[in-house]
C-alpha cells in the first residue's frame, strides 16, 4: 500500500516542479504561468523585468487611451444630414434689347471710329456710319448706322447690300447669333438690275419689333444671316469678327448718345 501512495505521489510532485520551470522560462524573460504558485507571487521578477513588464504596460495603456479617444471622437461627431439647396445653372436666354443697359464704353474711343456724312448744319442734323463701311449699293454688305439732331441720337438703321449676277429674291432674313433665332422682316426691299447684276437690297429704320435683332448683332459672337428667297433658294451669310465689331461699337454709340427704341 505504500508502495502505491508512493507511486502516486511522485508524478504529481514532478508537474508542480515543471509548472514552475515553465512560468520562469515565458516569453521576454516575464512569468505568466497561471499555476498556483505564481498567483501567490512565489516567482519574484529582477529589476530588469519589471521596469521592461512595465513599460509594457504604459505603452498598452497609452495605446489603448488613443484608441479610446478616437472612439469618442467619432462618437462625438455631427452625423445630422445637411440638405444643400444647390441653385441648377441658369439656361443662356436669347439676347434682348435692355431699356436700361449700361454701355461699359467711353464714347470718346468711339466717336472717332465714325464719319459723319449728310450733315446739316442749320438743321443739326447727321449720319453716323462706320469708317469702313462703303455704303454703295454694288457692295454687299450688312452694317447699321444712325442719325443725329443735334448731337442726339434719332433713329438707327439696319442695312443689307446684296449685288450678284443671280438673284435671291429675298423677303425675309432668318438671323441666328449664338444660336439663338430671330426673323427679321424688311419693309422696304428694292430688287433692280445694274447691266447684268441683280440689286437688292434695304435701310429699314429699326422699330420696336426688331430691336432685339440688333441687340442680338451686337452682343453674340458669332452670327450668320440667311435670305429668305420666294424662289427656294435660300442665301446664306457669315459674319466676320470685323462685321460683329461694326454692329457692337454702332450699337454702343447710339446708345452712349441718347438712342432710343420704343
Amino acid at each position: 500500500m505504500k508502495k502505491i501512495i508512493f507511486l502516486l505521489t511522485l508524478p504529481l510532485a514532478l508537474i508542480n516542479v515543471s509548472c514552475a520551470i515553465l512560468g520562469h522560462h515565458s516569453a521576454n524573460g516575464i512569468c505568466t504561468c497561471t499555476c498556483e504558485a505564481c498567483r501567490n507571487c512565489l516567482h519574484k521578477l529582477s529589476p530588469e523585468q519589471l521596469a521592461h513588464y512595465q513599460a509594457s504596460q504604459d505603452s498598452l495603456s497609452a495605446e489603448e487611451a488613443k484608441k479610446r479617444a478616437e472612439l469618442d471622437s467619432l462618437l462625438n461627431m455631427d452625423y445630422t444630414i445637411v440638405h444643400y439647396d444647390i441653385e441648377a445653372p441658369q439656361e443662356p436666354q436669347p439676347y434682348k434689347w435692355e431699356p436700361e443697359e449700361v454701355i461699359d464704353v467711353d464714347a470718346n474711343t468711339l466717336v472717332p471710329l465714325f464719319r459723319t456724312t449728310n450733315v446739316n448744319q442749320s438743321s443739326g442734323y447727321a449720319e453716323y456710319v462706320y469708317n469702313n463701311v462703303n455704303t454703295s449699293f454694288k457692295d454687299n454688305d450688312t452694317y447699321f448706322y444712325f442719325t443725329t439732331l443735334n448731337g442726339v441720337a434719332q433713329s438707327l438703321h439696319f442695312v443689307v447690300h446684296f449685288y450678284a449676277d443671280d438673284p435671291v429674291n429675298f423677303v425675309s432674313l432668318r438671323i441666328s447669333a449664338d444660336n439663338f433665332k430671330y426673323e427679321f422682316t424688311p419693309t422696304n426691299i428694292t430688287h433692280t438690275r445694274d447691266g447684268a447684276f441683280y440689286v437688292e437690297n434695304f435701310d429699314n429704320v429699326v422699330d420696336a419689333k426688331s430691336k432685339d435683332v440688333v441687340a442680338a448683332l451686337a452682343h453674340c459672337s458669332y452670327a450668320n444671316m440667311v435670305m429668305v428667297s420666294d424662289g427656294g433658294v435660300n442665301h446664306r451669310i457669315f459674319f466676320t469678327p470685323e462685321n460683329l465689331k461694326r454692329f457692337r461699337e454702332t450699337y454702343q454709340l447710339f446708345r452712349l448718345m441718347g438712342g432710343k427704341i420704343d
